[in-house]
């Protein structure tokens, strides 16, 4: 980790999350649309559409905001739905999400990670693939401090896995993909995607997701793992 000047940080159910989490709502959304499927399921399916993103990503030579709004769900109820006529299920999970109350909190051992990686020195970033309010998002849970830059998918209309995102981060702190690292939680858009961009990764695997696994992945499954790579 010598050469390490910036580590590039997701959000989502990286260094924040909701309670309940994004996936356990979405989850119980469809369960009320009729599917009957546990969250431990459904965080393998949308982790293994992810990563199917990912490869499609790959094949059409890019990806943007409005392509992966299009592609993501396709993909993930292809898998859930086997063929199944999709449109009134959406509408149902759709209506069921938008009934469902939240609140924004960091995930344990976030704020000591960011304080003792600060503290060595490092630039910080946040890559997310979010709604325009990831700023918004770090002040709530009182991280927006840590940050030298952070990088809103909506806003710069550029999306993880595509390695131009990071390539804009990169760029606007001046280094070289060797000087940087990504964690996040998500095996294709942050794993792959920061691989394909040249970037050293680590897989926050909190949700152990088995069947995913690379020579060159770093692989946690809490944030106080993480410090002992630095």
């Amino acid at each position: 980790m010598e050469s390490i000047k910036a580590i590039f940080f997701d959000l989502g159910d990286t260094l924040v999350s909701t309670d309940p989490p994004f996936m356990h709502r979405i989850a119980q959304a469809i369960r009320e649309a009729g599917l009957e499927i546990s969250n431990k399921e459904f965080e393998i399916e949308y982790t293994k559409a992810d990563y199917k993103l990912f490869l499609k990503h790959k094949d059409k030579g890019g990806i943007t905001p409005r392509e992966y709004r299009e592609w993501f769900l396709p993909i993930l109820y292809e898998s859930l739905l086997l063929g199944q006529e999709v449109d009134e299920f959406r509408r149902n999970v759709r209506d069921a999400l938008s009934k469902m109350e939240f609140g924004r909190v960091a995930l344990p051992g976030a704020l000591e990670l960011l304080d003792y990686l600060k503290a060595k020195g490092y630039m910080l970033a946040i890559i997310s693939n979010n709604d325009g309010r990831t700023e918004e998002k770090c002040d709530e849970v009182s991280i927006r401090e840590y940050f030298d830059i952070i990088l809103d998918s909506t806003n710069l209309d550029l999306i993880k896995p595509d390695s131009r995102i990071f390539a804009h981060a990169l760029n606007e702190l001046g280094l070289s993909s060797r000087e940087a690292i990504h964690i996040g939680d998500m095996y294709g858009a942050d794993v792959m995607g920061g691989m394909n961009a040249g970037l050293d990764v680590i897989w926050f695997n909190h949700r152990k997701i088995e069947g995913l696994s690379h020579p060159l992945i770093k692989e946690v499954a809490g944030l106080d793992e993480i410090k002992d790579l630095f």
